[in-house]
């Protein structure tokens, strides 16, 4: 009796706390980002927390996991990269959360697909104890390969509420071909920088299968799951997300397939809008 009496108290004071609904929309409700650290085993993580400035509330939030960089070239002028993103959830009155898995940006370490699944395991800790976050509606958006490490990680545990990924393969078979050769084109790319990386090239390839979507994504855990795809994927072609959505739990997924749209998917402003739409919907937003 007791445990529950104070189970319906913590409720109703979560209730309290929350933003809900959405507040309006300004171009000045966005707080200056908060950088943090995380480690995973043994690597720095780095990332940061964007927050809308609405006042001492708990606010949902939306970790967004990046996908494999394509090159070790500079960002493209007219790619404003995940900042923008950011700030454009911040803007929606959803704390937004970005990081470098390792291998990638300022984060260390080097790039493999099981790390990358305890880098993101290791952020959404860090997410579930920050001040003014809502532990019971963390939400996470990957992109591309950060799909996949977002689904092998939503696999196994149901503290993330909603989860959208999208231009996620089902299955990593590029990489079972000539391993030495896939090694070093991600040296030149930079996101493997040990010389000696991977130890074990067998075992690093394996990981890959490990991470697969298609063994994880029908033991998905949360509340409300969302596939996106362009229909002209260049790199991974659409048939992918019709796979992963037949393999998904029956009643909560959903396939959204943007015409026209390519792998970089986040740079087509209709990606946003569908993804801001869908995210509203499962927090309860929507007034339409």
């Amino acid at each position: 009796m007791e445990g529950n009496l104070l189970k319906i108290l913590w409720e109703k004071l979560l209730e309290a706390l929350r933003i809900n609904p959405a507040p309006p929309i300004t171009s000045a409700t966005i707080q200056p980002e908060e950088p943090f650290t995380v480690d995973s085993q043994g690597i720095k993580i780095v990332g940061q927390i964007f927050f809308p400035a609405t006042g001492p509330k708990l606010y949902p939030s939306l970790i967004i996991c990046h996908g494999i960089p394509g090159s070790g070239t500079a960002r493209p002028a007219n790619d404003p990269g995940y900042e923008k993103l950011c700030k454009q959830f911040a803007s929606a009155g959803i704390a937004a959360v970005f990081f470098n898995f390792r291998g990638c940006g300022p984060s260390g370490g080097d790039f493999d697909m099981v790390g990358w699944a305890r880098d993101l395991e290791r952020v959404l800790d860090k997410v579930y104890d920050t001040p003014h976050i809502d532990p019971t509606r963390i939400m996470v958006l990957g992109f591309s390969g950060g799909g996949a490490a977002a689904i092998r990680v939503a696999a196994e545990t149901n503290r993330i509420f909603s989860l959208a990924v999208v231009g996620t393969p089902a299955g990593f078979e590029i990489f079972d071909d000539s391993p030495e050769k896939i090694v070093d084109e991600f040296k030149e790319r930079g996101i493997i920088r040990n010389p000696n990386f991977p130890y074990n090239i067998e075992k690093w390839i394996d990981d890959f299968k490990e991470v697969e979507p298609r063994r994880w994504i029908s033991q998905f855990q949360g509340k409300h799951l969302l596939i996106m795809h362009g229909d002209a994927d260049e790199l991974v072609p659409v048939e992918h997300a019709q796979e992963l959505y037949e393999l998904a739990p029956a009643g909560i997924a959903e396939l959204i397939i943007i015409p026209g749209g390519v792998h970089r998917l986040r740079l087509d402003q209709r990606c946003f809008q569908q993804l801001k739409r869908w995210f509203y919907k499962t927090l309860g937003w929507l007034t339409d």
